[in-house]
């Protein structure tokens, strides 16, 4: 299962979720694959694995949603529309950070990452006296979004929303749940970052 890792494997998942469309059985392999490559310290069967995908296959097939006008008969759909729908259903993998953090070569030089809430976790840790607490990170997160500070959006009982970079008016929002946390928390450690 390490190659669930090799950043390859992980490029080409994440690209096929960032296209406009892309196949079910594309979509629910990309998904799967991000999901298990983010989930800390478990090593899952291949045959899991594979009836993960089936079952994510089946399930976006069942949604019935619009398939791309160009090509109606390719039954491809949009990831966007798949992950919108999972929302509440499943939890969806989160964006990958493949650009190496830029390293800081004078204390006022600013750092930047490709995606929104990594700062803010980061910051939350520091906050935080370099504790990886769940709680205590989504609270010290909740107060970020209290204060309104990007990327959040608002609070809500399944968590906290917060926008993508790539988020514009009339998206949904990101869910940070204390789940999808742990998940951060153990890319980040993985790129060493914390």
């Amino acid at each position: 299962m390490s190659k669930l890792t090799s950043k390859p494997i992980l490029k080409k998942a994440s690209l096929i979720l960032a296209q406009e469309f892309a196949t079910p059985k594309d979509i629910a392999w990309a998904w799967v694959t991000l999901l298990f490559s983010q989930e800390e310290q478990k090593r899952d069967s291949e045959e899991k694995r594979y009836s993960r995908i089936a079952e994510f296959e089946a399930w976006i097939l069942e949604l019935g949603l619009p398939t791309d006008p160009k090509n109606p008969e390719g039954g491809v759909v949009s990831p966007v529309s798949v992950k919108n729908s999972a929302r509440n259903v499943f939890e969806w993998p989160h964006e990958y950070i493949f650009a190496d953090p830029v390293s800081a070569k004078h204390p006022d030089a600013k750092v930047t990452y490709s995606d929104t809430i990594t700062k803010p976790i980061l910051d939350a840790i520091k906050d935080a006296g370099g504790s990886e607490d769940r709680a205590a990170l989504m609270a010290i997160l909740e107060g970020y979004a209290k204060e309104g500070n990007e990327p959040f959006a608002k609070i809500t009982s399944e968590g906290i929303e917060w926008k993508s970079a790539s988020w514009t008016e009339g998206d949904q929002y990101n869910l940070l749940t204390t789940k999808t946390l742990n998940n951060r928390l153990a890319n980040l450690r993985k790129k060493g970052l914390i």
